[in-house]
């Protein structure tokens, strides 16, 4: 069994809250109960449909730009906001255009980059820096910015190296 409830000390806590406030980390774990009797539990549709109707919320273009429903699943984009979930894997691709600024606007980005453990956290930046700047030399040559994408090309080689010199000096500390 997980931890118990703060509030009653009974049964398992299966709601945890995490508030962070001037650096201060408050952790507060309830069970279902609890949660309910302190009206700490949200109910997810409801949320997704008040955001997803919001007057911020998608446009008209972004709307005619998607499909009454999922091609695979079948499901509508107004059984999506009802339920709150997806119905497949392609609905992610099918619902995009609304999704994305949804997402940005719950989480700030619409990809997710998550947490990683701080030995591999240097690694994970030099290959997003790498990405970004590959992405923008290929917008660049699509562009036919061929300047900027000189400067880019020579940019990525550096990272590059610089990366295979880390990886070099961080087996040779492995090895001894």
């Amino acid at each position: 069994m997980g931890k118990l409830c703060q509030s009653c000390k009974k049964r398992e806590a299966k709601i945890h809250f995490t508030e962070i406030k001037d650096s201060h980390k408050t952790e507060l774990h309830l069970c279902e109960a609890c949660a309910h009797e302190k009206n700490f539990v949200m109910n997810f549709p409801s949320f997704l449909s008040e955001i997803v109707k919001d007057p911020d919320g998608p446009g008209s273009a972004e709307m005619e730009a998607v499909p009454a429903t999922c091609p695979d699943c079948g499901l509508a984009y107004d059984d999506f906001k009802s339920k709150g979930r997806m119905g497949c894997a392609r609905c992610y691709d099918v619902f995009a255009p609304v999704l994305v600024p949804l997402l940005e606007k719950v989480h700030g980005k619409s990809a997710h980059t998550g947490k990683a453990p701080d030995r591999f956290r240097d690694e994970i930046q030099s290959r997003r820096e790498l990405q970004a700047v590959d992405d923008e030399l290929q917008k660049a040559i699509a562009e036919e910015q061929y300047e900027k994408a000189a400067q880019l090309r020579d940019r990525l080689r550096d990272l590059k190296a610089r990366q295979g010199a880390n990886e070099a000096t961080e087996d040779a500390e492995e090895g001894t």
